[in-house]
């Protein structure tokens, strides 16, 4: 049975006050450092100008370079000053939200069109006629992917775990297509062969990788229903991560996984700082 808008909603809500909180801690620790921090060698810069650039590349390396915000990151302390509005921005709360309603609307249309025509084309058997799951459904009103703790630059470098990609437009492809999200779609042979130990508790009839990001990780939305005899739950949409050598973890549905997912992996504090040659080095 499906989860109701409101509790997926709070979970969501949950998910994003709990990641945002973090990050805004550590930001505002590493903030004043980057704005603190001096060369070791003062002839390194020509001018005070160019010196503040060096500080602001390496602010923008760590929230990730290239994003297009509303408003614009001209110096470091921008991002503690706007970070309301910054921060869904640059998936400092662990969902990336673009600023242009219309253009997410469009997105997440072509994103839930080729996720469908992908699993009408190769999943056939167990479902004539696939749908949507409506909780991701609810989710996907509200944020463009589900990119867990941390920051750009810290996910990076810790292959941190991402378990929905979705249609962020940052990844240096341009625009995603509906070919493009029907390729995501695995068979359910395909899903078994790619996890460990999910073929052996669930009968799958197909699913979709949403995420392919992380340390020997691959993250799966999954058509499925328990294989042992007594249990009651049948189809249903489930969400999985495969994390290697860490194991595959199953979630019954979204709120499952977002209270899981919410702190796994996040930074500690001693991960809040930065030195004068990190700054510099960028």
């Amino acid at each position: 049975m499906s989860s109701p808008e409101p509790a997926i909603l709070a979970a969501l809500l949950s998910y994003r006050a709990h990641i945002g909180n973090r990050n805004h801690l550590a930001f505002s620790a590493i903030i004043p450092q980057i704005q603190a921090a001096g060369p070791g060698d003062p002839d390194l810069f020509e001018s005070d100008e160019e010196l503040e650039a060096a500080r602001l590349e390496f602010t923008l390396q760590l929230v990730g370079e290239g994003r297009d915000t509303r408003p614009s990151i001209t110096r470091p302390s921008d991002v503690l000053t706007h970070w309301e509005d910054l921060a869904p921005q640059l998936t400092l709360d662990g969902a990336s939200v673009y600023y242009d309603a219309s253009w997410r609307d469009w997105m997440r249309d072509v994103y839930i069109r080729g996720v469908l025509r992908g699993l009408n084309e190769r999943c056939s058997g167990h479902v004539t006629t696939w749908e949507f799951p409506s909780d991701l459904t609810v989710v996907l009103q509200y944020v463009d992917s589900l990119e867990g703790p941390g920051w750009h630059k810290y996910r990076e470098e810790h292959e941190s775990v991402v378990f929905l990609e979705g249609w962020v437009n940052d990844r240096g492809l341009g625009d995603l297509t509906e070919e493009i999200a029907a390729g995501r779609v695995r068979t359910a042979s395909e899903i078994i062969n790619q996890t460990v130990g999910l073929g052996e508790e669930y009968e799958i009839a197909g699913g979709w990788a949403c995420g392919e990001k992380g340390n020997e990780a691959t993250c799966y939305a999954v058509y499925s229903r328990p294989q042992h005899e007594g249990e009651k739950r049948g189809w249903s949409w489930r969400y999985v991560t495969c994390l290697g050598q860490f194991g595959t973890h199953v979630f019954q549905h979204v709120i499952e996984l977002l209270e899981w997912y919410k702190s796994y992996g996040e930074p500690r504090e001693e991960d809040w700082g930065v030195t004068a040659d990190e700054v510099f080095q960028a």
